[in-house]
C-alpha cells in the first residue's frame, strides 16, 4: 500500500544560555524582552476570556478565530487593496505596548491562543477540570513567547566565549524611535554534539527563551525533520497489537491474514523495584515529616528531600519508558522489513477511575495505577513513528490508538466473556481457549483495528485475517448482567462441598 507524503514532524531541541558569559546590559535587555512579551500575552489572554464567546469557532468550540481576535487588538493602516483600514479597536496593542514590533505582537497573539486552544481542550474532556490560563498563572512567571526564524539567527563563531550565538531581534528602542532597522542582541550558546546532530535533521522553524525553577536560561529549538516518504514495497500486510501493563510493560502480537505470527513481552522489572524503593522512601519522609509537624519541630528539610524525590521519581520512570519506546521502535522497524505493518495500541480511558478508594483493591493497586504513564508511552511511540515517516494521522494512518474496553476480558477466538482466575491468566469457558491475559488483549486490539479499518477487512468483516469466525452476539454489558461464568462456576462447587 502506498503511503501519504508526509509533511515532516517537529522535534525541540533544548540548549542551555551561558548566561554566566553575558555582559551585564545583555543580561538586562534579555530579561526586558522576555517580560515585556510576558506582559503582551497576559494581554491577550484577558481579550480572549473577555471575548470568549465571540471568538470560539469550531464543532466542538476549541479553536480560536485569529483573524476576529485581530479585530479586537491591532489597528492595520498600512492594508492591501479591496481591504478596509482599521484606524481603531476595542484593545489597541499597539498603543499599550509601544516597545513590541507588529511582528512581535502577531507572535505573542498566537501563543496566547495556543494556550487557550489547550485550556479549550482540556475543558472539552468530560470529566476533566481545566482552570483559566489567565487565572492560572502568577504574575511573577515569565511566558516565552514562540519567536519565528524570521527573528532571530543562529550562528557559527568561534570565540574564547562560545562557539554558537543567537542572534535575536531587538526592538525595545527602535520601535519608538521608528526605525526600520532593528538592534540585535548576540546570547551565548552552550551547543554540544547532541545538539548539532539534532540541528542537523532537519530546519529550525522557531524558538522559546525561558528560564527553569532554578532561574536557569534555556532556549528550545522546534527542528522540523525532514521525513522522506518511504518507498512502496509489495509486502505482506500484519497488524500489530499492543497491551500496556504494569507488571508486563507491555505484550506485543504479530497479526498476518495466515495465522497469529509472534508475541513478544516487554518487562521492566528494574523499573517496579526501582519506582517501589523511592515510593517507600516518599512514604518514609512523610511520615517523619507529620510527626515533626504534630510536636512543633522543623521539617522545612523533609519538604525540601521531598521536592526532590518527585523530580527523581519523574526522571527515573521517563527514563525507562524512553528505553522500552526505543526497544519497541527497533522491533517495529525489524517488523517493517518483512511486512508493510500496522500499529495498534489500547487507549486506556478511566482507568484511574478503576482505582478509586473505596473498590477493594487495595493500596499497593491504586499505587501502581496512580503512578504508570500509559499516555507518555502512546504519545513517544507516535511522535518517533511519524519521525520515521509513518502516517499517524487521518484516513491512512499506520498507527492508531483503539479503545481498549474489553479486550482483556473478551475471548479473542469466539467472542465470549472469559474469566481471569488471576492476573495472567485468561480462561474461556465457552471454547476451552487458555492464554496469556495479555497476550488475548494484544490479540482483540489487533483485531479491533482490522474492524476499524476499511481497507484492511472485505465486505464479510475481518474476511482474509486469520481471525476465528465469530457469531452475533449481544453487547457486552447484557452479558455480564446474566452473571459471569466464574460465579456460576463457584455456585456448582459449594452444592457439591455441601454433600456428605
Amino acid at each position: 500500500m502506498t503511503m501519504g507524503r508526509s509533511q515532516g514532524t517537529t522535534i525541540s531541541v533544548k540548549v542551555p544560555i551561558k548566561y554566566g558569559e553575558m555582559t551585564g546590559r545583555t543580561k538586562q535587555r534579555l530579561r526586558q524582552i522576555v517580560g515585556r512579551d510576558t506582559r503582551a500575552i497576559h494581554a491577550f489572554l484577558g481579550v480572549i476570556e473577555e471575548h470568549e464567546d465571540e471568538l470560539l469557532k469550531g464543532k466542538k468550540s476549541t479553536r480560536i478565530h485569529a483573524g476576529e481576535l485581530d479585530k479586537l487588538t491591532m489597528t492595520a493602516v498600512k492594508v492591501k487593496e479591496g481591504y478596509e483600514q482599521r484606524l481603531t479597536v476595542p484593545h489597541n496593542m499597539k498603543e499599550q505596548f509601544p516597545r513590541v514590533s507588529a511582528n512581535e505582537l502577531i507572535e505573542c497573539r498566537q501563543t496566547a491562543v495556543q494556550m487557550y486552544e489547550s485550556y479549550l481542550e482540556l475543558r472539552n474532556k468530560n470529566g476533566r477540570r481545566a482552570s483559566r490560563p489567565c487565572k492560572r498563572l502568577s504574575s511573577s512567571r515569565r511566558i516565552p513567547r514562540w519567536v519565528f526564524s524570521q527573528r532571530f539567527t543562529l550562528r557559527q563563531h568561534e570565540t574564547s566565549t562560545a562557539r554558537w550565538w543567537l542572534d535575536l531581534r531587538d526592538s525595545l528602542d527602535s520601535v519608538p524611535e521608528g526605525r526600520r532597522i532593528h538592534d540585535r542582541l548576540l546570547i551565548p550558546l552552550n551547543v554540544s554534539p547532541f545538539h548539532t546532530n539534532q540541528f542537523s535533521r532537519g530546519e529550525i522553524k522557531a524558538l522559546q527563551i525561558f528560564t527553569d525553577r532554578k532561574g536557569k536560561w534555556w532556549v528550545t529549538f522546534a527542528v522540523r525533520v525532514d521525513t522522506p516518504e518511504p518507498p512502496d514495497d509489495d509486502l505482506p500486510e500484519a497488524v500489530l497489537g499492543i497491551d500496556l501493563g504494569i507488571e508486563k510493560a507491555a505484550c506485543t502480537t504479530l497479526l498476518t491474514p495466515r495465522r497469529v505470527s509472534k508475541t513478544r513481552y516487554f518487562v521492566q522489572e528494574d523499573k517496579v523495584e526501582r519506582i517501589k524503593e523511592l515510593d517507600d522512601l516518599v512514604a518514609q519522609l512523610q511520615y517523619e515529616r507529620h510527626t515533626r509537624k504534630n510536636n512543633a519541630t522543623p521539617h522545612d528539610d523533609l519538604a525540601a528531600r521531598l521536592r526532590g524525590l518527585k523530580g527523581k521519581r519523574y526522571r527515573v520512570a521517563k527514563e525507562y519508558d524512553r528505553f522500552m519506546v526505543s526497544q519497541m521502535l527497533d522491533y517495529i522497524t525489524e517488523l517493517s522489513e518483512r511486512y508493510t505493518l500496522y500499529v495498534a495500541i489500547g487507549r486506556l480511558k478511566n482507568i484511574r477511575y478503576t482505582a478509586r478508594r473505596g473498590n477493594y483493591k487495595g493500596r499497593r493497586f491504586r499505587g501502581m495505577i496512580h503512578s504508570w504513564a500509559f499516555a507518555r508511552i502512546t504519545e513517544t511511540l507516535k511522535h518517533n513513528l511519524e519521525q520515521l515517516g509513518w502516517p499517524v494521522d487521518g484516513k491512512g494512518a499506520r498507527f492508531q490508538v483503539v479503545p481498549e474496553s474489553w479486550t482483556s476480558i473478551m475471548c479473542w477466538k469466539c467472542g465470549k466473556k472469559g474469566v481471569r482466575p488471576k492476573q495472567s491468566l485468561f480462561v474461556c469457558h465457552t471454547c476451552g481457549f487458555r492464554t496469556n491475559a495479555d497476550r488475548n488483549g494484544s490479540l482483540n486490539i489487533a483485531r479491533r483495528l482490522i474492524k476499524l479499518t476499511p481497507y484492511l477487512r472485505d465486505e464479510t468483516g475481518l474476511g482474509r485475517w486469520a481471525t476465528p469466525p465469530r457469531e452475533k452476539r449481544p453487547a457486552p454489558k447484557a452479558v455480564r448482567k446474566t452473571g459471569s461464568s466464574k460465579q456460576k462456576s463457584s455456585l456448582s462447587k459449594q452444592g457439591t462441598s455441601s454433600g456428605p
